[in-house]
């Protein structure tokens, strides 16, 4: 939708602000997102978890039979015991970045920076359940009561009682800043962290079930039980109080707490949350959908981690792996009506007037009054208006005005709700616009219409009764100088009313070299902006001095490959509602901040937006949505997860250097590099957005959207910089040094051949200088037959069967994508020497291997454009997803083959389209 008059009135504000509240205190139904799961096929090794920790850094470590795993967001790393332990039972990060970790047998030491796992204290020899680490201690809590291990690392064993009882067997601890509170299944038992007293307080009567797990905050313990649910138990008076809410088949084998919410899992339920403060059950999730449509892999839980970003994440006990979702407080919103969200309707646009809401879809529109909490919906059909996809509205007199595609122009009665029609044919209608004289303009695909304050026709303007440029009327705009912008197909042009006279002729030459504008607006500073179906937005000052595009063609994908408006709020702040997000960028377009997936907004893009007050409303595919304008999104520091030096994990080593940002120093034969990274917020791998840099290889910031690792192979020698960070956030770069050495031999090597290279030359001058004698010269080689004739001759037939491999190779694995695709590699590929391969390439098929390679890519980049990808990315992105490293070999590569230029090209399709 398309407008520039927008209503603000404080009953909208009203209302924005109560759905911004209710999702401030209700952050778990606010933020329902989609529950995901890991199991092998994500690459967890061994899908029984028992356990789940997030470490100082940000990662997931999970426990399992005989692993412990880490997970960055996108990948696993595994870490394998050299014996089987049966299972982990709890890991716990301690100095150096160090882990302990308890098993079914006993205790054990992963070392972060060697990479080995180490037996400590094999006199442990039976299930540690509980690990916790205070001041250079580790309180160990075993089957076999308490083990403490001081920093000189001598250890003092603790049993509850003498004989044998089932105090002995710790299940769980929580600690204070006093106290360590164990759990055996038969009650609590408190240690006394300045005294080293224990203090037992056994189950009460009323508590007939075993306990299982525990948490707790300042105040309280919660404990789960196996039959009975959870009981909170005061630390401060020692006495067990009440039973929390029931919690399914109240068998609970896992809690966490987080920010006044109980995560219980449960042997048979699922997962409930209980609000602490409401003392009541505020969200289920299980096997079976809920309202939101989110369900489990299994009802049977065996631990949970409910962490400081509100990421849920759940371990299964039946070999189902892991399932997480988010309940982050995001920065957008859905809107809901009556309590239903709208996630799966696409919307077309929006407007927001007084206390009405009216939302155009495919098919037709809501219209929802607030106030008076009224709600309609008005579904195109044939038997009444068959209007089809709503395009705009807009508020005339006291109706509301609806365009279409295809279907004409309506009038709403905002007191009937009566719809009529005042349009004579099917018009498609682009946007509407009221002039200060109470005027009616239209924009369509067959010309600009002027109709009066009765909606009758005054004027109709077209390429044929007028000097309009072009019929397909993209917008009209009346800046404050009352000058009316008429934006085309074919151009920007004025209209002077006065004799209906369209020109051109006082736009600055900028202006004019414009692709097709499809919006425009003024800014409060007197600027203009313009938004195109390309990538973009174009700004000039209110004299014409100064034209420029918003942001540069390489940074032109941060702002969603197609613009649809730029919106101004009260902060100047401006907002670029794109087709891949939402963009805002500050007063002076220096600092821009994307809103993307990760931030809330549905995929794939949004249609249409609206400011109202402090609030932005968006139209998108996949229902309406709405965030604060002082909204920040979520920032998190990029960290790399793993460095590879010729395919040899070198991170323990390096870590180090990489977190102090110094420099890695290389051989010269230690130099292809995989690089590893993630942004922990633990969002959906396939919307992450990033961004890097080798400074000294690449000349630009690259994008990989999903991947989270890199590969540089066979580097030369010199000083890098590696550069990362999450798309267009500044605070979450991450970046460190790498310098790979010169070989000193061949140095040498190279000044002998320099040398013995010069003695030749001088003494090929002198001798010819003496002699007087005629140089014969030697006829180069020119046919590639004499080129390759020392080489093993090949035969026909196994050149054609090489050739049948080659192009099975680009066709079927579609190799050629892979802008560092070389030689060695498609020989390796196709089971034969580079050697052979050239010679197959040179003689047999008469081209070069670059050419043959680019001419696959060139085929790519043609089908991209006939299938309208063109459209969602940049001519320079399309390069780049058909396999070119540069944007020059592809301009060049490209005109070689086929005597046009790219834009040459992708024109002539759009001629034959039309």
């Amino acid at each position: 939708m398309k407008i520039h008059k927008r209503g603000e009135t404080q009953i909208a504000e009203l209302m924005v602000f109560v759905i911004l509240l209710v999702c401030h205190v209700f952050p778990l139904q606010a933020n329902v997102a989609v529950v995901r799961n890991l199991d092998n096929g994500s690459g967890l090794q061994d899908p029984q978890v028992n356990c789940i920790t997030k470490d100082s850094k940000g990662f997931i470590w999970f426990g399992t039979l005989n692993t412990i795993q880490r997970f960055d967001g996108v990948r696993f790393k595994c870490f394998n015991f050299p014996e089987s332990v049966e299972k982990v039972f709890v890991i716990k990060e301690i100095e150096n970045n160090d882990f302990w970790i308890g098993t079914n047998k006993g205790l054990w030491k992963y070392e972060v920076r060697s990479g080995t796992f180490l037996r400590i204290y094999a006199e442990i020899n039976f299930p540690v359940r509980s690990l916790c680490y205070i001041n250079g201690k580790v309180y160990v809590g075993t089957s076999n009561g308490i083990y403490i291990i001081n920093e000189k690392q001598k250890m003092e064993h603790l049993r509850v009682t003498d004989e044998v009882s089932a105090y002995n067997q710790i299940i769980g601890a929580y600690a204070t800043a006093k106290d360590i509170w164990f759990l055996s299944p038969e009650g609590v038992i408190a240690y006394t962290l300045s005294t080293g007293s224990i203090r037992v307080y056994g189950k009460e009567a009323k508590l007939t079930s075993k306990f299982s797990c525990i948490v707790g905050d300042e105040k309280l313990l919660y404990i789960g039980t196996t039959t009975h649910g959870v009981v909170a138990f005061d630390m401060l008076s020692g006495k067990y109080s009440s039973f929390l809410p029931m919690v399914g088949n109240n068998r609970i084998s896992a809690l966490s707490l987080h920010d006044g919410i109980l995560c219980c899992g449960t042997l048979g339920s699922g997962v409930s949350f209980i609000s602490l403060p409401e003392q009541e059950i505020v969200h289920s999730i299980s096997t079976m959908p809920n309202d939101n449509d989110e369900y489990l892999t299994s009802d049977m839980v065996s631990c949970l981690l409910l962490d400081d970003l509100n990421v849920l994440w759940i371990g299964g006990t039946r070999y189902t792996g892991i399932d997480y979702l988010q309940f982050r407080n995001k920065a957008f919103h859905s809107y809901r009506i009556r309590n239903q969200e709208l996630r799966n309707i696409t919307f077309d646009c929006l407007y927001l007037v007084d206390d009405v809401k009216l939302l155009g879809t495919p098919n037709g529109f809501y219209y929802i009054c607030d106030s008076k909490s009224q709600i309609e919906y008005f579904p195109s059909s044939p038997e009444r208006f068959s209007f089809g996809a709503i395009s705009t509205f807009i508020k005339f007199n006291d109706d509301i005005l609806i365009g279409t595609r295809g279907g004409g122009a309506y009038k709403l009665n905002r007191q009937t709700l009566q719809i009529s029609r005042f349009t004579d044919i099917n018009l498609t209608v682009n946007s509407f616009t009221i002039d200060n004289q109470g005027r009616l303009w239209m924009t369509t695909l067959d010309g600009l219409h002027c109709y009066n304050e009765q909606l009758k026709v005054e004027k109709v303007y077209t390429s044929l009764n007028s000097t309009l440029v072009d019929d397909k009327v993209n917008y009209l705009y009346i800046d404050a100088k009352k000058r009316y912008w008429v934006a085309t197909d074919k151009g920007l042009q004025f209209l002077n009313i006065k004799d209906d006279s369209f020109s051109s002729e006082s736009l600055p030459a900028g202006l004019h070299e414009l692709p097709p504008v499809t919006y425009m607006t003024e800014d409060r500073q007197g600027n203009f902006l313009f938004c195109f179906n390309k990538n973009r937005a174009f700004i000039c000052d209110s004299i014409f001095s100064h034209l420029r595009y918003v942001c540069t063609p390489e940074d032109a994908g941060y702002l969603g490959y197609s613009i649809r408006e730029v919106l101004q709020d009260k902060t100047d702040n401006y907002w670029f509602v794109g087709s891949r997000g939402v963009v805002r960028g500050d007063s002076t377009f220096s600092h821009f901040t994307l809103f993307s997936s990760t931030e809330g907004l549905p995929e794939p893009f949004s249609n249409d937006g609206q400011l109202c007050g402090d609030t932005i409303w968006l139209a998108t595919a996949k229902g309406i949505v709405f965030a604060d304008i002082h909204s920040i999104p979520q920032s998190a520091p990029t960290v790399i997860s793993d460095f590879l030096v010729n395919g040899v994990s070198m991170l323990g080593k390096y870590e180090e250097l990489i977190e102090e940002r110094g420099v890695i120093v290389l051989p010269d034969d230690q130099n292809t590099l995989d690089i590893t990274f993630a942004t922990l917020t633990y969002d959906a791998p396939d919307l992450m957005i990033y961004e890097y840099q080798l400074e000294g290889y690449d000349k630009e910031w690259k994008i990989l959207r999903g991947i989270n690792s890199i590969k540089f192979s066979n580097l030369p020698s010199g000083e890098y910089t590696f550069k990362v960070r999450k798309q267009m956030d500044e605070n979450s770069m991450q970046s460190f040094r790498i310098r790979i050495r010169s070989s000193l031999s061949a140095w040498l090597w190279l000044g002998v051949v320099f040398g013995v290279v010069v003695a030749a030359g001088v003494i090929y001058v002198i001798w010819k200088k003496h002699s007087g004698k005629s140089t014969v010269l030697m006829k180069p080689l020119h046919n590639e037959e004499e080129k390759y004739r020392y080489n093993k001759k090949i035969s026909e037939e196994e050149a054609q069967a090489l050739i049948s491999k080659l192009k099975n190779y680009m066709e079927q694995e579609r190799a050629f994508l892979n802008p560092d695709l070389k030689l060695a590699h498609v020989a390796e590929a196709v089971g034969t020497s580079a050697q052979t391969l050239s010679q197959i390439f040179n003689v047999n098929l008469k081209i070069r291997y670059y050419d043959f390679i680019n001419e696959y890519r060139i085929d790519e980049f043609k089908r991209l454009v006939n299938s309208n990808e063109k459209d969602r990315y940049t001519l320079k992105a399309l390069a780049g997803l058909c396999g070119f490293s540069s944007y020059t070999t592809f301009f060049r590569a490209f005109k070689d083959t086929t005597g046009i230029t790219p834009n040459e090209y992708m024109q002539q399709v759009e001629s034959a389209g039309k």
